[in-house]
C-alpha cells in the first residue's frame, strides 16, 4: 500500500472518522488517502489555523485523538495557534503535514531554503508537541506513526505532528516488515503513604475544600465514579473554568467558580479553608490570582497532577504545596475512595452553611442598564435565560474574553452537557472552528458562544457551517469592542483607549448582514423582554443560525482581582468593614513572611 494511505488506516483504525485540512502540493495523496478510505472523510475549513482548532474541539468531545492535514509552509505554520490550544490544554491530537521532496530538502547546507514552500517544521513545533518525526525513510513511518499515536495519550495527553516529504507519501510500504514502536514501561512510586495522610487531613479539616479542575477531563474520568467520590468526600466543591460542567448546578455540594474574574462567594469559599485538595487543576495564576502567598493562606494544600513539574513549580515562589500527589486523577480517585471506606468526616455543617451564605449574600453582579437610546441585554441574564435552553445533551463551545467570563461564571449547567475553551491559550477566534471539530462527533447540538472581535478573526468559519448545514447555534456577544481590554485601560491606562473599539481603530463588520449573505437564519436579541421567547425559539430549530446578542459597550468585567490584591479582595470593592466581617482568617500583610489570622473563628 502507499505510505499516505498507510497513515490515514493507521488513524482509521483508531476512531478518526473525520480529518481536517486544506489542501495543497505536499498533502494531495494523504486527502486522496482519506477520500478513498471507507471509514474516513475530510472537512475543509477557511484556514489551517481553523483545522488545527476544529481537530482539537473534534478531541474534546470524543476523548479520542483529533486529526488535521496540511501541505508544506504556510500550510504547515498555520496550525501553529491551534497545536497550542491543545498542548497547553493537553488535548491529544495528531498533525500530518506534508513538505517537500526528500531530494528537495535543503539538509546541512547554509541556505533557507532549496524546496518551494520548504520550511523547518520540526523545529517550529518542537517545544508544543510532544513528538515531531521530521520522516525521512519510508519503512520507518509505523515507527513514527506508532511512537507519536502512544505520545499523545501517554502521562499528560497533548498535540504530535509527523512530517512527511511528497514523495515519500507516494512510495509503497508494507506494514507487515516494518519496525513497530515499543514502549517502555514506567512505574510510579507508591502513593499509599501520602494518600493515608490525606485521609488524615481531611478527617481532621473544619473547613475542607475540593477543588476539580481540566486534568480530570483528560482524559475523561467517569461521571459515576465522580459523583461517587464527590458524594462520599461530601465537602465543598470549587470548580476552575475548565471544569464547570463535571458537577450539574443543582448538585448540593457544588459551589461554582473562582479566580482573578470568578464569582466573590467561590473565592472566599477557597480563601478561608483551611484544606484545599487540588485535582487536575495546575492552580494557574487565573485560579490564586497575582499574589501567590495571599491565596488560601491558611489552608495546607494538597495537589494531584500526572505532571510533576506542576506539582513542584510552587517551590520557593509563595505557595506551599504540602502534599504532591503524582497520579492520574481517575486512577487517585479510585485509590482515595478505596481508603476512606465508609468511614464519614467531621461535621461540616457549618463550613457547608457558611459557603452557602456567601451565595445568597454575593450574587453575581450585572453592572450596566441600557440608556433609552440603546437596546441591549445585560450579560449575566442573557447566560441565566441561555441556560434554561439549553438541551441536555448540548456541546457548548465558548471563546475568550468577556463571552468566556460570563459563561463561565454564570451559566447553570445540566448533567450532561459539556462545556469547553482554549482555557490556557484563549486566542480570540478559537470557538466557531472548535464547534465545526465537535458538531461532527458531538451527541447533540453544539452552541457557539463568541465575542464580536474573536468572530471577526474566523468570520469565514461560517461559510463551513453553512456548507455542511452544522447544528450549530452562534450566540455573538456584540458588545462592538474589545471589552475585556477596555477595562483593563480603564483600569492602568485612565481610559486612553489604543485599538479597543471602532473610535480607537478596530473595524467590524455588520454580522447581521454578512450572516444573511452566507445563509444563516440570524437573529438580533436586544430587548430584555423578549429575549427567554426568542432564545426557546431559537433552540426549537435545528440550525445552524447567527444570534446576534447585543451588549452594552460598557459592560464591566466584575467582579475581578486588580493584581496587587488578595483573591478575595475584587473590584468593584466592598466594604471594607463588611469584607472584615465575612473573612474566617486574617487579612493578608503583604510584607509579612506569614499570614496567620484568626483561624477560622465563627464555623
Amino acid at each position: 500500500m502507499k505510505l499516505s494511505e498507510y497513515v490515514i488506516d493507521f488513524l482509521a483504525q483508531r476512531e478518526v472518522t473525520h480529518f481536517f485540512g486544506i489542501s495543497g502540493g505536499a498533502a494531495v495523496h494523504l486527502f486522496d488517502a482519506v477520500a478513498r478510505h471507507p471509514r474516513t472523510a475530510y472537512v475543509c475549513p477557511q484556514h489551517e489555523q481553523s483545522a488545527a482548532v476544529a481537530a482539537d474541539g473534534y478531541a474534546r468531545v470524543t476523548g479520542r485523538i483529533g486529526a488535521a492535514i496540511t501541505t508544506s509552509g504556510p500550510g504547515a505554520t498555520n496550525l501553529l495557534t491551534g497545536v497550542c490550544c491543545s498542548y497547553y490544554d493537553s488535548i491529544p491530537t495528531f498533525m500530518l503535514t506534508g513538505q517537500v521532496a526528500t531530494f528537495r530538502l535543503k539538509g546541512d547546507r547554509q541556505v533557507r531554503q532549496v524546496g518551494f514552500q520548504e520550511t523547518d517544521v520540526r523545529s517550529i513545533f518542537q517545544s508544543v508537541t510532544k513528538y515531531v518525526a521530521s520522516v525521512r525513510e519510508p519503512a520507518r513511518i509505523r515507527y513514527h506513526m506508532e511512537k507519536a499515536y502512544h505520545l499523545a495519550f501517554n502521562g499528560r495527553p497533548g498535540p504530535v505532528l509527523v512530517d512527511l516529504p511528497d514523495d515519500l507519501q507516494r512510495a509503497e510500504v508494507n506494514p507487515e516488515t516494518m519496525e513497530g514502536f515499543r514502549p517502555t514501561q514506567t512505574s510510579h512510586d507508591d502513593q499509599t503513604g501520602d494518600i493515608d495522610r490525606l485521609v488524615e487531613l481531611l478527617h481532621q479539616a473544619r473547613r475542607p475544600v475540593l477543588i476539580l479542575g481540566g486534568g480530570l477531563k483528560t482524559p475523561p474520568v467517569s461521571h459515576t465514579a465522580l459523583l461517587d467520590f464527590v458524594e462520599h468526600v461530601g465537602v465543598p466543591v470549587l470548580l476552575t473554568w475548565a471544569a464547570i460542567d463535571l458537577l450539574p448546578v443543582d448538585h448540593p455540594l457544588r459551589v461554582g467558580t473562582l479566580g482573578v474574574y470568578g464569582p466573590r462567594f467561590g473565592n472566599l469559599t477557597v480563601q478561608n479553608a483551611d484544606l484545599v485538595l487540588a485535582i487536575g487543576t495546575r492552580l494557574s495564576q487565573n485560579v490564586t490570582g497575582g499574589l501567590l502567598n495571599a491565596f488560601a493562606r491558611e489552608a495546607t494544600i494538597a495537589m494531584v497532577d500526572v505532571d510533576r513539574a506542576e506539582l513542584d513549580k510552587f517551590d520557593g515562589r509563595g505557595i506551599t504545596v504540602a502534599l504532591r500527589i503524582e497520579s492520574r486523577a481517575a486512577e487517585f480517585l479510585t485509590l482515595l475512595r478505596s481508603r476512606l471506606y465508609d468511614r464519614k468526616l467531621g461535621d461540616l455543617s457549618p463550613w457547608l452553611a457558611k459557603t452557602s451564605h456567601w451565595r445568597k449574600r454575593f450574587p453575581l453582579e450585572g453592572t450596566v442598564g441600557c440608556a433609552p437610546d440603546r437596546r441591549c441585554v445585560e450579560a449575566y441574564s442573557f447566560v441565566e435565560a441561555l441556560s434554561c435552553q439549553l438541551p441536555d445533551d448540548e456541546t457548548i463551545v465558548v471563546d475568550t474574553g468577556g463571552n468566556l467570563t460570563w459563561t463561565c461564571n454564570g451559566l447553570r449547567p445540566k448533567c450532561n452537557q459539556t462545556v469547553f475553551s482554549a482555557w490556557n491559550n484563549t486566542p480570540m477566534g478559537y470557538a466557531l472552528p472548535a464547534a465545526i471539530g465537535a458538531a461532527f462527533a458531538a451527541p447533540g447540538g453544539v452552541t457557539c458562544i463568541i465575542g464580536d472581535g474573536g468572530l471577526m478573526l474566523c468570520l469565514g468559519e461560517l461559510a463551513t457551517v453553512q456548507h455542511h448545514r452544522l447544528p450549530i447555534r452562534v450566540m455573538l456577544f456584540n458588545n462592538h469592542g474589545h471589552g475585556i481590554q477596555k477595562q483593563t485601560l480603564q483600569t492602568w491606562l485612565g481610559g486612553r483607549y489604543a485599538g479597543v473599539h471602532p473610535e480607537s481603530g478596530l473595524a467590524f463588520s455588520d454580522f447581521v448582514k454578512v450572516g444573511t449573505a452566507m445563509g444563516f437564519d440570524v437573529v438580533t436579541i436586544d430587548d430584555p423582554a423578549s429575549m427567554a421567547a426568542q432564545l426557546k425559539d431559537v433552540y426549537g430549530r435545528p440550525g445552524p443560525i447567527l444570534c446576534n446578542v447585543e451588549i452594552h459597550p460598557d459592560q464591566k468585567l466584575y467582579p475581578v482581582v486588580k493584581y496587587g490584591s488578595p483573591l478575595e479582595d475584587q473590584l468593584p470593592s466592598l466594604d471594607p468593614d463588611l469584607l472584615d466581617a465575612e473573612m474566617l482568617v486574617g487579612g493578608f500583610r503583604p510584607n509579612a513572611k506569614e499570614n496567620k489570622g484568626r483561624g477560622g473563628a465563627g464555623v
